[in-house]
């Protein structure tokens, strides 16, 4: 499975090794227990290392399912449903840019006394909305700029039968699934295919309170809905009233900025409408080199939204290709993106 994991970036100079005193003040439990939690943290300064680390925790998907030909030639017609996407990881955290006096702090070595650390500098990893609507996972100060965002459905979806969420709820949100979705149904329709694009969307199996900024839980979210032999929504009344031979579900794994290096899984599943059963199951990666976070995601993330959605068009004529069902031909976008299939 993939592990339950969440990176903290570490910020500022070396300081004096001095052990914390903590004395008389008025700092709740809670907010010492915070204190101390970034003197444990380590500082990794290597990039590349930690790069490896996150490559080794991201896990293992469930096994690929190709479907029958003869399965195939009784469908013609599609209902393209995105499935709820994960927030963006960005690394190094932006907080570093969006606000620089906190690179003047050392977490890792507390001052001698904390009575006199103003409550800003006391972070959390929260979801935060960039401007453009993208969802990112990161650290937030008590006086940051950025909005904290609520993503809570109006479903509890953990472990109960799911319900496809109206596209309203997302409240503005941007959501890249969404984008992927549109892509599929274009690359049908260019084949003279039936698509229709879903007005709602599929809600991640995920309990209220795990819809937090710690990324293992929406990873194995993911790894949960992908690895379901048969589907968590109701599909048949959706199935009858668009007049479809099949759901196509798509949704994204990793979603990262690292460095200047873009990443992006996509996963596709085809499900019968009539019975629930995934007929079949792919995914594939893909990496772009293309700019630094700052630059993708500023002033309103329209280069950072431009370069998924080239990235996520490749990759759907790939898996569209596996999966044995008609695709477009497309070019290459640019020379230093990078594809493979994911099993």
């Amino acid at each position: 499975m993939i592990n339950n994991y969440y990176t903290t970036i570490p910020i500022g100079r070396s300081q004096p090794k001095t052990e914390p005193s903590f004395g008389k003040n008025q700092y709740s439990p809670s907010t010492l227990k915070k204190l101390l939690l970034w003197q444990i943290l380590p500082r990794l300064k290597n990039y590349s290392v930690l790069l490896a680390f996150l490559l080794v925790l991201s896990g293992c998907m469930a096994e690929p399912i190709k479907p029958s030909a003869a399965k195939l030639q009784e469908i013609h017609s599609f209902l393209v449903v995105p499935v709820e996407s994960p927030p963006l990881e960005v690394i190094p955290d932006l907080l570093e840019t969006r606000s620089p006096v906190y690179s003047q702090y050392q977490f890792q070595n507390l001052p001698l006394s904390v009575q006199n650390l103003p409550v800003s500098l006391l972070l959390e990893k929260k979801i935060y909305r960039n401007p453009g609507g993208v969802l990112i996972a990161g650290l937030v100060s008590a006086d940051d700029s950025v909005a904290v965002a609520d993503i809570h459905p109006a479903q509890d979806s953990a472990g109960k039968t799911l319900h496809l969420e109206p596209e309203a709820s997302l409240q503005n949100h941007w959501s890249p699934t969404f984008i992927l979705a549109q892509e599929v149904v274009s690359q049908l329709k260019a084949n003279q295919v039936k698509a229709i694009m879903s007005k709602h969307y599929h809600p991640l199996p995920m309990a209220k309170e795990d819809r937090n900024a710690n990324l293992g839980n929406w990873h194995d979210a993911i790894e949960s809905w992908y690895g379901q032999d048969k589907s968590a929504i109701d599909y048949r009344q959706s199935g009858r009233a668009n007049g479809v031979d099949a759901i196509v579900e798509v949704g994204i794994g990793r979603y990262r900025i690292f460095d200047a290096q873009t990443s992006l899984m996509v996963m596709i599943k085809l499900i019968d409408p009539a019975t629930g059963q995934v007929i079949a199951r792919t995914s594939a990666k893909t990496y772009s080199v293309e700019d630094s976070a700052q630059a993708l995601l500023a002033p309103e993330a329209d280069k950072f939204k431009l370069t998924v959605q080239k990235m996520g068009a490749k990759l759907i004529t790939h898996e569209l290709n596996e999966l044995g069902l008609p695709l477009s031909v497309l070019g290459q976008y640019a020379p230093a993106a990078h594809t493979e299939a994911t099993s």
